[in-house]
């Protein structure tokens, strides 16, 4: 140990220094305080000082008080002294000092004194050196983190334009956030949205978000349909999340008039619906299961239409609104988020988010926090840079296309192929004038394809569907059926009709034994049975749908005005 001796006497530095390199120590010697500054400034290998009080130029007490200034190292110092005056002692210790050795001094208290400085300067080093050590890498995860975050904010923000008519807000429990909000207008001037909540919280929930952008954002700039945006994130993600993990998932697509919405929701809370003066709100309930749970053969792509008037409030919200919970451990609940709601106003979001931290402030969060607003009418997309309104959709408008007809006959083989409907739109989408209707054709063409798969070819019966055990059975009997596929089939013919305005026309024809058409419509109206959507959709999206050849035919018309 290096040990600095301080004294105006030479005969004590000679004393000391006798003593200590006898023990091994080497030393180093200063005849007052100024010296002594000097020394410890200039020489960092000193470990220990043994410091004098009165000399002359400089005193041990203002050379302590300048030695300890140093933050940077920690130099024990051991005044030695003849002094035993309290107010002195005091003094001492006040500058810095950390023991004290009376004169004469007695060999065995010095040295068993340094070794206990000794082993406190060794902790202090072993200390330093762990704290250094964290702030390296406490550098480098925010450096880390920084990049991560940077690329979460590209990922997720990649469209150019911001709509008017949405109004969101996210609050993660961490740096990273688990719940997600994406927005995109279609190249129609229709607006795409997806609120999505994965489990767990932080950078490994977050990790989710960014196949979702990249499917969500890619599918977008094709106008695709719910439904295909609803099946492909379920299949990237089914593939990619461990079986603890998946995504419960708002997905819409709101038409340019800000009137239609087309929507799937797995395993979200309800949405609420207020009309324009109304005292009341309409719960709408989540149809699906959550993303990435479902093997690609179980999952339900069915999406659900509603018209939206004019001044209507939507709002969708992820579980870390509700579930806030206060220092009493009481959570926010649906209660006083509906009620703000209902109170309506202007900023409604605001309040809301207001509420909740209030609710539970002194509390750590526990979830992240997300709302969204969706007000009913126009669509109103405007530059994210400048600010200024644009018309998203202009360039597509009035195309038009040359008279086309596609026919064909799908068999065994080809209707085993999951991917048929998908490949058969990549198809169509690619003749001009189609290209931006492709999500509501793609919707028409599975659902009617689906139709005549499941119940005329396969016989499949919807009544299985009616419990959990049933979708188990009817699954396992549609592969089964699907299996001894021989020469089964399912012809389909589109027609480009010219007028005002343009159509498109699908019959669609199966092999099966058909069905009563009334029945079916009955099943349809039971809205509280999933599997009885189908008409009622198709309805919806067709201006003309009928069925023949006792129900083995179905033909549908869809208009191609500008549906956004």
């Amino acid at each position: 140990m290096k040990i600095l001796i301080v004294d105006d006497h030479a005969y004590n530095r000679d004393l000391l220094n006798f003593i200590l390199e006898d023990e091994g120590h080497s030393c180093v010697e200063a005849e007052n305080g100024k010296a002594a500054c000097e020394m410890f400034k200039n020489d960092s290998g000193i470990e220990l000082i043994l410091m004098d009080i009165n000399m002359p130029e400089m005193d041990g007490i203002a050379a302590t008080k300048i030695i300890k200034q140093d933050e940077e190292r920690f130099v024990p110092v051991i005044f030695v002294t003849a002094l035993d005056d309290a107010d002195m002692v005091a003094q001492c210790l006040d500058a810095g000092g950390d023991d004290f050795v009376p004169k004469p001094v007695n060999e065995n208290v010095l040295l068993a004194k340094i070794k206990a400085h000794a082993r406190s300067q060794s902790l202090y080093s072993n200390l330093k050196s762990a704290h250094q050590s964290l702030q390296y890498h406490n550098q480098l995860v925010s450096r880390e983190h920084s990049i991560v975050e940077h690329i979460f904010a590209r990922c997720n923000q990649r469209s150019k334009t911001i709509c008017e008519n949405i109004s969101t807000y996210t609050s993660p429990m961490s740096m990273f956030d688990g719940d997600m909000v994406l927005s995109a207008a279609s190249p129609s001037g229709g607006l795409y949205l997806i609120v999505g909540d994965f489990t767990g919280h932080g950078l490994a929930a977050a990790m989710g978000s960014l196949p979702v952008a990249e499917v969500f954002f890619t599918l977008v700039s094709h106008q695709a349909g719910i439904s295909q945006i609803a099946t492909e994130l379920n299949t990237r993600l089914y593939e990619l999340l461990p079986a603890n993990m998946f995504c419960c998932a708002f997905i819409a697509h709101i038409d340019y008039t800000g009137e239609k919405m087309t929507l799937w929701s797995g395993g979200m809370n309800d949405f609420l619906r207020v009309k324009v003066g109304s005292t009341n709100l309409e719960r709408v309930q989540s149809m699906h299961m959550p993303l990435g749970i479902l093997e690609s053969e179980e999952f339900d792509d069915s999406p659900q239409i509603i018209t939206v008037d004019p001044g209507e409030k939507i709002y969708i919200y992820t579980d870390g609104v509700n579930e806030a919970s206060n220092k009493d451990g009481e959570e926010f609940g649906l209660e006083r988020l509906e009620a703000l709601v209902l109170k309506g106003g202007e900023d409604v979001v605001v309040k809301v988010t207001q509420a909740v931290n209030e609710f539970h402030e002194g509390c750590e969060q526990s979830d992240d926090i997300s709302i969204v607003e969706y007000t009913g009418g126009p669509l109103v997309h405007k530059d994210r840079d400048s600010n200024e309104i644009v018309d998203v959709g202009a360039k597509h408008h009035g195309a038009k296309s040359f008279p086309w007809r596609l026919s064909m006959r799908l068999e065994g083989e080809d209707l085993r192929d999951t991917s048929i409907v998908n490949q058969i739109l990549a198809f169509v989408a690619s003749i001009q004038g189609i290209e931006l209707h492709q999500d509501k054709i793609f919707t028409i063409v599975s659902e009617l394809y689906s139709n005549s798969l499941e119940h005329g070819v396969l016989q499949l019966s919807s009544d299985l569907k009616s419990s959990a055990d049933g979708f188990e059975e009817y699954y396992r009997q549609r592969q089964q059926r699907l299996d001894g596929l021989t020469d089964e089939f399912i012809e389909l013919d589109f027609i480009y009709l010219r007028g005002e305005p343009n159509k498109v026309k699908l019959v669609i024809t199966d092999c099966g034994e058909g069905f009563d058409v009334e029945e079916r419509e009955a099943i349809s109206s039971e809205s509280e049975h999933s599997h009885g959507r189908g008409l009622s959709l198709l309805k919806d999206l067709c201006s003309e749908l009928t069925y023949s050849n006792g129900g083995r035919t179905a033909t549908a018309v869809y208009e191609l005005c500008r549906h956004g």
